[in-house]
């Protein structure tokens, strides 16, 4: 069957199965992006800024979202704040970013603790004072949990704790664009939230992808692939992804990926090749150079591995390329 009929019965089932959206999609108001092509961080993005945010505590409570009556129990993510929050300043809106770690580690892997500077707090610090990007909120998750040794189901599932637990409660605490969390005003707000993550995170970040596309608008995977259909399946996954799309009722015009890895990164034998799986479904991923031209790129740093440097690159080429 070829990528058109594919997409044709999949919009066919999406009505008949009642998966299909409702409402007419909307699409990101943002006309002009930065070229997708690589750049190098400059070097003095790494030194503190002068006009530097700050790393917080957030506390939330959850529980296994997918089984009845299972116990509540606090976990804590952290929190990026740009220069100038106020947080008596409930006029002023912010982007937001949910960001999710790798396997072993924790959110400390991006920001260190609470009051510290690390390298990539540095070049998000310069990216907004330099005014490459909009000031935005970044709240740095881990799919741990205490009820679940299973680290590969958990990424899998976190979409059920970030949509339940952690956005109702971080979106009232901070200010987004988010007018209330009911789900009318998340999904209205989708153009100031993304998702991403590396490596582990990248197959939440894809998982999020699925189920969340009705309140978020953009998504950062770097150095991983969907393992919705097994790990390294390129074919499936991309045909998966196609799929996903046209059962929430979404087109290529209601969401933007920016993908990246290392050139010697473990993460790019699979990642890559699902990339290039998604650009024969045309209709739903349209791979550009720039986004004013598509919604998919993937950034390959060539000196890069499976690691915090590689997540640097993609993450200082990628988020100035978010948000509407």
């Amino acid at each position: 069957m070829n990528h058109l009929k594919l997409i044709a019965c999949a919009a066919a089932l999406a009505v008949l199965c009642g998966c299909a959206s409702t409402g007419a999609s909307t699409a990101s108001t943002r006309t002009s992006f930065p070229d997708n092509a690589f750049k190098e961080v400059p070097q003095e993005y790494f030194n503190v800024c002068e006009k530097g945010g700050v790393i917080r505590e957030f506390k939330y409570t959850t529980r296994d979202n997918q089984t009845a009556g299972s116990p509540e129990f606090e976990k804590s993510g952290l929190v990026y704040l740009p220069y100038g929050y106020d947080e008596k300043d409930t006029s002023t809106r912010y982007n937001v970013l949910y960001l999710m770690h790798g396997g072993g580690d924790n959110p400390g892997w991006y920001f260190g603790e609470p009051g510290r500077n690390t390298r990539l707090k540095n070049v998000i610090d310069h990216l907004i004072a330099n005014g490459e990007m909009k000031p935005l909120i970044i709240c740095a998750l881990s799919y741990y949990t205490q009820y679940s040794n299973d680290a590969t189901k958990n990424c899998i599932d976190y979409h059920y704790e970030l949509d339940k637990d952690v956005i109702p409660v971080f979106e009232k605490q901070y200010h987004t664009y988010a007018k209330d969390v009911t789900q009318d005003a998340l999904d209205a707000s989708r153009w100031h939230r993304g998702f991403g993550g590396f490596s582990m995170g990248a197959c939440a970040t894809w998982s999020v992808f699925e189920h969340c596309l009705g309140e978020m608008g953009y998504f950062i995977p770097m150095s991983g692939d969907c393992w919705a259909k097994g790990r390294g399946n390129s074919v499936e996954s991309a045909r998966h992804l196609a799929e996903t799309v046209v059962k929430n009722g979404k087109t290529a015009k209601d969401f933007y990926i920016y993908s990246g890895c290392g050139r010697n990164d473990v993460a790019e034998p699979n990642m890559t090749p699902m990339i290039n799986e998604m650009k024969k479904y045309p209709e739903i991923f349209k791979y550009c150079d720039n986004f004013r031209d598509g919604n998919l790129y993937q950034m390959i740093y060539e000196r890069g591995g499976h690691d915090i440097n590689s997540v640097i690159r993609v993450m200082y080429n990628g988020l100035p390329k978010m948000f509407d």
